[in-house]
């Protein structure tokens, strides 16, 4: 075998299946983690001491081996004399470069006899042999997390040393394994030598392409072991199960808010730095994630991939086809454990836990008010801004809330689509319904804790509270009018800007109120202001009464052919 002695030959099973020809090495790796002493087998590249010769027969003491220079020189000089005929790598041993042209040809001439899986290396076999019999020998001494391979070990504890050795030349990040930074490195090169067999897609990592092909298999392997829920990753599984263990072990350092995933904290991050780095190409707006950029491109293109299978509705987001499907299946997987309410949506159950814990997590930065909701922030920073995004497209009147608007036109449809099933009574939105019928139940849940005042609405008894306190939150930035009520702001504002949107269609005269204009449209239905209309007809006139009724002092009854009440006084007389 290349000129060794045969009793070097016989006796390489003893070194075990890891030891190859000039030394034992990892591919890429440096002979330090092999064990083996470069300089020992290059003085000795038989492999034979003189200790261990005594008593053995064979050839008499090879002359010295002339190899110039020897390899420990090399990892001075940098020189790297082993050349890869197909790729161009160089190595500065030819024990290197004969386990990397195993690379091209795909030879694995190690099999496990357990299971058959082949091997390139005969220390990757032996390795592998350690995932059927369990053995992990290699234990930290700061954790007791045991690893099958020291140089696993090795770059565990740099974890609790905070080492990290393997600097990026081109942007000085730094990692704790040589195989991290050959992958970072990929992200500057722009190379992608991973590309998928069935769609153009490629990738930087090998890993990366085990997962993208899942999306074609539709494999899903990782399967929880509690709500039987399966994963594509095993990644997504570990996070999900700190759904039910309630584990959220990444906390920010400014806020002190945690999460299940490192990927959600770094992305919370950016809400303190302010940064938005991913900007739309057709509108100036940007944002914090690539998934917000992503979803708001389809308002530029009005796309809707995911469709309902069963009603044909369709989707920018595949979460919102996920939470619709909930309507035809009725679940609501997410109870509250305090109250037990179930919801359709997690995030709708994190915003009823407020109600219980009081937790108002966002602030104003101008007022200092604060929210149980993000969105309701949003929204309230209009008011400061006085911003009103949202314009109706028949007259022109601006919202500064989407659901304002939609309410707003039903105004001009005169729909009104949801119906009292007790009284027949129609309102335009869901949430007049619902206010209405608690008159028929008598509910009244909100009650002051200063008078003891009752209401049906939550908004009421807000407003209600500002009697108490003299709260006038709500200033006209022309004159500085304060009031009670945000609806009251809006109707002044009418006065500077001599605004008559109320619009009689009888004689076409208009009104900066609506009240204005309900008082002004008596006067064509020739009724006195404090009259009713019946059943919706203006020109109705109340019944005539069918029987006696009392003055309004009790002292009289008053017949109606008698209006005067005559009658009764003749009958007195008689």
């Amino acid at each position: 075998m290349d000129g060794l002695p045969a009793t070097a030959a016989s006796r390489r099973p003893e070194l075990g299946e890891g030891w190859v020809h000039e030394g034992h090495v990892q591919d890429g790796e440096e002979d330090q983690e092999s064990g083996l002493k470069p300089e020992a087998r290059e003085e000795d590249p038989a492999g034979d001491s003189a200790d261990d010769r005594d008593g053995v027969p064979g050839p008499g003491p090879k002359p010295p081996v002339t190899q110039a220079p020897c390899r420990p020189r090399r990892t001075h000089t940098g020189e790297k004399p082993f050349a890869c005929p197909e790729c161009g790598r160089a190595f500065r041993q030819r024990v290197h470069l004969t386990l990397h042209l195993r690379v091209h040809t795909g030879e694995r001439p190690h099999t496990c006899a357990q299971c058959g899986k082949a091997f390139s290396q005969g220390s990757y076999l032996a390795e592998h042999r350690r995932t059927h019999t369990g053995e992990r020998p290699h234990a930290c001494p700061d954790c007791d997390k045991t690893f099958t391979r020291p140089a696993r070990l090795a770059q565990h504890r740099r974890v609790h040393t905070g080492e990290r050795p393997f600097a990026c030349g081109q942007c000085a990040k730094a990692f704790r394994g040589r195989a991290a930074l050959r992958e970072h490195q990929r992200v500057h090169s722009d190379q992608k030598p991973f590309a998928c067999a069935q769609c153009p897609k490629a990738f930087r990592f090998p890993s990366a392409l085990l997962r993208h092909r899942r999306t074609h298999t539709a494999e899903r392997p990782f399967a929880c072991g509690q709500c039987a829920r399966t994963f594509a990753q095993r990644a997504h599984l570990a996070q999900h199960r700190r759904v039910h263990t309630g584990e959220r072990p990444f906390a920010c350092g400014q806020c002190a808010k945690a999460f299940r995933g490192r990927a959600a904290l770094r992305e919370h991050q950016r809400v303190h730095s302010d940064q938005k780095p991913f900007a739309c190409a057709q509108c100036p707006k940007a944002f914090r994630f690539p998934s917000a950029l992503l979803r708001h491109r389809r308002t530029h293109t009005a796309e809707r991939p995911f469709a309902c299978g069963q009603c044909a509705r369709t989707f920018a987001q595949r979460a919102h086809l996920a939470q619709h499907r909930r309507v035809h299946t009725g679940e609501k997987p997410y109870q509250c454990a305090q109250c037990g309410v179930s919801f359709s949506q997690s995030a709708s159950l994190a915003e009823h836990r407020r109600l219980h814990t009081g937790e108002r997590p966002f602030a104003c930065a101008q007022c200092g008010k604060t929210f149980t909701q993000g969105s309701h922030l949003s929204q309230h920073r209009r008011v400061h801004t006085g911003e009103r995004p949202f314009a109706c497209g028949d007259c022109g009147r601006a919202f500064s809330n989407r659901s304002h608007l939609a309410q707003h036109r039903l105004l001009h449809t005169g729909a009104r689509p949801y119906k009292c099933p007790k009284c027949g009574a129609s309102f335009g939105h869901v949430s007049s319904l619902v206010e209405h019928q608690k008159i028929h139940a008598g509910e009244m849940p909100f009650r002051c804790g200063d008078c003891g005042k009752a209401f049906r609405q939550g908004s009421a008894l807000s407003l209600h509270r500002r009697t108490h306190t003299g709260e006038r939150p709500y200033a006209c930035p022309e004159c500085g009018k304060a009031f009670r009520n945000r609806g009251y702001l809006i109707q002044h504002h009418l006065v500077h800007t001599g605004e008559r949107p109320y619009e009689c269609g009888g004689c076409g005269k208009a009104f900066s109120f609506c009240s204005a204009l309900t008082r002004h449209q008596r006067t064509h239905s020739d009724r006195k202001p404090h009259q009713r209309s019946l059943r919706g007809d203006p020109t109705a006139q109340p019944p005539p009464p069918t029987g006696p009724r009392r003055s309004p002092r009790g002292k009289k009854t008053v017949s109606p052919s008698d209006p005067a009440g005559n009658s009764g006084d003749q009958q007195n007389k008689s």
